[in-house]
C-alpha cells in the first residue's frame, strides 16, 4: 500500500470515529431529555455541551485534519512515539482517547516550529523533548484526499506557493495549517504579556490577531469566559468580516466591537463624530488644522485634562453635609469617600449617597430630634392657640419627610460635578488657556473649532479621548475592567492619548497590538512611531516584528517598496512567490473606459476579485459614471463598505485591509509624491493586490515608479 493509499484509509478511519462518536452524543441528548426533566438547569448544560460536540464534529467531518506529526518522547522512559493529526479543533471521545489533536494543543506547536530531528515543545508539565520523526501536510477536499506533502523535504516558500497561488476567496480556508513560524510565535505568547507587532502589508496580521485570540481562549477557558477577550477591530467590514473568521476557529461569544462602538457604549450620550474617512477626504482637499488635531490625540493634552479634573477635585468638598440648618454628615467622612482613587468621581459620590441613606435610616430619629430642638423652646414658649404652633408642626413633619429624599440633598451638595462628559468637556475648553502652553498650539483657534464643534454635538475621533477620559475620571468603567486581553487591529490609525485611555479603560486586561505604519493614513491624528506607545507599558510591552509579505507576489511586494522608500520605511520582503511583472500603462481620457472594459473582461475569465482603486471618493464616483455601461461593478464608499467579492471600484483608504486577485490603480497622479498621506495611501492601494498589479497614469508618471517603465513606455499611449 502507497503512502498516499494509507492516508486516504486513515483519513476514512477518523471520518468513521467522528460518525461514531456522533452517533452516542445523539443518544446521549435523548437519554438526557428523559432523564432529567425535573433538574432543567442541569439538563440544559448537558444538552449544550452535547449539542456543541455534535456541531464540531460536523463541521469538520469533511476535513478533520490538515497535518500530522509523528513524535518519539524522549523525557519518558517508555520512548512512546505519537501519531498526532491536527485538526481545526481536538476530537475526544468517551473514553478519553484523542482522535484529532486541536491546533491550539501545546504539542502541536511542533508542527509549525520544528523541523525533523530533535525537537521539544512547552506542556502544562514542563518542556517534553523528543525527536520529531515526520511533519505531513495534507489537501483534503470533499472529504477525500487529494494530495499531501512532508515539510522537511521542500523549502518553507516553495511549500507555501499552492496556498497563495489561490483566489482571495479561498485563502482563508488553509490559513490554520499554513501559519508561519514567526506568526505562530506571536499566536502563543501567553496571556499575561502585552505586545506591539509591527507587520507590513501582507503579512498576516489580522490573521496572527484573530488566532492569537482563538489560542487564548482555548488555553484559558478554564480560568476565563470567552466573552471576557475583546477585538477592537477599525470599521464595521471589518467586523463582519471576523465574525465570519472566529467561529471557524471554534470561537462564538468573543467581544467584538469598534472604536465608535466602545465611545458610543461607554459615554451614553448623543453626540455625532466626525467619518475619519470624511475627514480623511477634508484634508486631501487642503484642510488645514493638523496641528490642533495632532495635539488633541496627545499626552499634553491627556495632561491639561489631568490638571483640570484636579481642580474640580480641591473645590468639590466644601464643609459638611448640612441640611436647613441641621449637619447630617461631616466633612472628614465625606473626605473619605472622595479620596478613594481606584472609583470615578461619581462613583465615589454613589457609594457616599448610598452609606447617607444608611445613615438616615439608622439615625432617623435622632436626626429628627436634633431639628426639633431648634424649635422646642420657641413651641413651648408659645400658647396653644398660637398658629405658630402649626406652622413649627409642620416644618417639623416637612423635614421629616424630606430627610429621606437624601440623593436629592447631596446631589445638591455635588452639583458642580453632577454634569455629563460633553458637559465636562465644554467646560474644560471654555478655561483651557489655564491648563495649556502657548507654545503647544493656537490655543484660540482650539476653542474656537472645539466649542463650535460641541455646539453642534458633532465631534472629531481626535475628542473623543479627551471625552472617554473624563467620563472614565467621573464615572468609572463601566465593565470594561471585567476585560482580560484586549487585540487591537490596524492600531496604527489611533492618537497615544487613545492607546492611555484603552489601557486605564481596560485596567485588568493585557493587550495585543497589531499594526503597520506605513499604512498610517490618518497621520495627522495617530502616533508616529511605536516607541511612545510602548512606553506607556512601563518596560512591560514587547516589540515585535512581521516582516515578510504573504498576500503579494515579489514583482508586487518590490513595487510598492518603491514607495516605502520615499516614505522612509523598512522594505517589506515577500515570499518568494514569483508572477507577472506591474505594468504601467500612459491612458487618455478618452481610453480609459475602453482599457477598463477590456481589462476585466481578461481577468475575470481566471480571477474572483477585481479592484480599480482610485485616491479618494470623489475620484471614485467620477469613473463610475464613466464605467456606467459596464455590468456587475460594486461602488464601495464610505455609505456603502460592503465587499462580497467581484469586480469594484473602490477609494485607496477604503480598500485597506481588502485584498483582490488583480487591482488596477487609477491615474497615480492624484497621488503628490511629497504629501506622506498621498503615498501612504497608494502604499495601501499597490499591497492589496495578490497576483496581478497595473498602474495607469495620465500626465507624467511620478519619479518613484519611473523604474516599473519598460525602455520606450514613456511616451507609450493607450
Amino acid at each position: 500500500m502507497t503512502i498516499f493509499e494509507l492516508e486516504q484509509t486513515n483519513l476514512q478511519k477518523i471520518q468513521t470515529q467522528y460518525k461514531d462518536l456522533r452517533a452516542k452524543y445523539e443518544k446521549l441528548i435523548q437519554r438526557v431529555i428523559k432523564e432529567y426533566k425535573n433538574d432543567p438547569f442541569l439538563q440544559a448544560n448537558l444538552l449544550e455541551q452535547f449539542s456543541t460536540k455534535i456541531s464540531q464534529i460536523n463541521k469538520h467531518l469533511q476535513d478533520p485534519f490538515f497535518g500530522r506529526i509523528d513524535f518519539t518522547n524522549l523525557t519518558d522512559s517508555k520512548k512512546q512515539k505519537d501519531i498526532c493529526y491536527i485538526g481545526k479543533v481536538g476530537i475526544i471521545d468517551e473514553t478519553g482517547k484523542i482522535i484529532t489533536v486541536d491546533w491550539r494543543a501545546p504539542i502541536a506547536s511542533l508542527y509549525y516550529d520544528s523541523n525533523v530531528g530533535l525537537a521539544e515543545y512547552n506542556s502544562p508539565s514542563g518542556i517534553i523533548k523528543g525527536k520529531l520523526e515526520l511533519k505531513r501536510q495534507f489537501e483534503i477536499e470533499n472529504g477525500k484526499l487529494k494530495s499531501y506533502q512532508d515539510v522537511n523535504t521542500i523549502s518553507n516558500d516553495e511549500f507555501l506557493k499552492p496556498y497563495l497561488n489561490v483566489n482571495a476567496d479561498n485563502r482563508l480556508k488553509n490559513i490554520v495549517s499554513t501559519i508561519q513560524s514567526e506568526q505562530n510565535y506571536i499566536i502563543r505568547r501567553p496571556l499575561n504579556e502585552n505586545m506591539i507587532v509591527q507587520g507590513t502589508a501582507g503579512s498576516g496580521k489580522t490573521t496572527v490577531a484573530l488566532h492569537r485570540i482563538a489560542y487564548l481562549i482555548y488555553n484559558e477557558q478554564k480560568n476565563y469566559k470567552e466573552n471576557q477577550f475583546l477585538v477592537i477591530g477599525p470599521n464595521a467590514y471589518f467586523m463582519d468580516y471576523i465574525s465570519s473568521v472566529l467561529p471557524d476557529l471554534d470561537v462564538n461569544t468573543v467581544t467584538q466591537y469598534t472604536f465608535l462602538d466602545i465611545v458610543n457604549n461607554y459615554l451614553d450620550d448623543k453626540i455625532k463624530i466626525i467619518d475619519q474617512n470624511n475627514r480623511l477626504e477634508d484634508f486631501l482637499k487642503g484642510y488645514e488644522q493638523e496641528e490642533i488635531i495632532k495635539f488633541k490625540s496627545s499626552l499634553k493634552f491627556k495632561d491639561a485634562i489631568c490638571q483640570f479634573v484636579t481642580d474640580i477635585e480641591k473645590n468639590i468638598i466644601h464643609g459638611p453635609l448640612i441640611f436647613k440648618g441641621i449637619k447630617l454628615i461631616d466633612e472628614k467622612i465625606i473626605e473619605s469617600f472622595l479620596n478613594k482613587n481606584n472609583l470615578g468621581i461619581n462613583e465615589r459620590i454613589k457609594e457616599f449617597n448610598k452609606y447617607c441613606r444608611k445613615y438616615i435610616k439608622d439615625n432617623n430619629d435622632e436626626i429628627k430630634n436634633r431639628y426639633w430642638l431648634k424649635f422646642r423652646d420657641e413651641y413651648l414658649s408659645l400658647k396653644e392657640d398660637d398658629l405658630r404652633r402649626q406652622e413649627i408642626l409642620k416644618e417639623t413633619e416637612a423635614f421629616n419627610q424630606e430627610i429621606f429624599k437624601i440623593d436629592k440633598i447631596v446631589n445638591e451638595y455635588f452639583k458642580e460635578v453632577n454634569l455629563k462628559p460633553l458637559e465636562l468637556y465644554k467646560l474644560f475648553i471654555q478655561n483651557c488657556e489655564k491648563y495649556l502652553n502657548k507654545d503647544d498650539c493656537n490655543i484660540e483657534l482650539l476653542k474656537k473649532i472645539t466649542l463650535e464643534a460641541i455646539g453642534k454635538r458633532k465631534l472629531g475621533y481626535e475628542d473623543l479621548p479627551s471625552l472617554m477620559y473624563l467620563n472614565l475620571l467621573f464615572n468609572g468603567y463601566k465593565n470594561y475592567d471585567s476585560f482580560i486581553h484586549v487585540v487591537i487591529d490596524e492600531a496604527q490609525d489611533f492618537g497615544l492619548f487613545h492607546f492611555f485611555v484603552f489601557k486605564k479603560l481596560f485596567k485588568n486586561s493585557t493587550f495585543s497590538i497589531f499594526g503597520d505604519l506605513a499604512q498610517s493614513i490618518y497621520s495627522y491624528q495617530s502616533i508616529n512611531n511605536w516607541d511612545e506607545v510602548q512606553d506607556l507599558f512601563v518596560n512591560d510591552c514587547k516589540f515585535l516584528k512581521l516582516e515578510k509579505s504573504y498576500r503579494t507576489t515579489y514583482e508586487i511586494m518590490e513595487s510598492a517598496n518603491l514607495i516605502l522608500k520615499t516614505l522612509g520605511y523598512v522594505l517589506g520582503k515577500a515570499v518568494l512567490r514569483h508572477g507577472t511583472p506591474v505594468k504601467v500603462f500612459h491612458i487618455t481620457k478618452n481610453n480609459i473606459v475602453n482599457y477598463i472594459s477590456d481589462k476585466i473582461n481578461m481577468l475575470k475569465k481566471d480571477l474572483k476579485s477585481i479592484a480599480i482603486i482610485c485616491k479618494d471618493e470623489e475620484k471614485t464616483i467620477g469613473l463610475a459614471r464613466c464605467l456606467s455601461d459596464i455590468k456587475n461593478i460594486n461602488i464601495i464608499t464610505s455609505k456603502n463598505t460592503k465587499y462580497d467579492g467581484g469586480i469594484c471600484l473602490v477609494p485607496s483608504y477604503l480598500a485597506k485591509g481588502l485584498e483582490f486577485d488583480a487591482v488596477i490603480i487609477y491615474n497615480v497622479d492624484d497621488y503628490d509624491c511629497n504629501n506622506e498621506i498621498d503615498m501612504k495611501l497608494l502604499y495601501v492601494a499597490m499591497t492589496r493586490a495578490l497576483h496581478i498589479l497595473e498602474i495607469t497614469y495620465q500626465n507624467t508618471l511620478m519619479e518613484p515608479l519611473k523604474t516599473l517603465l519598460e525602455d520606450g513606455d514613456e511616451d507609450k499611449r493607450i
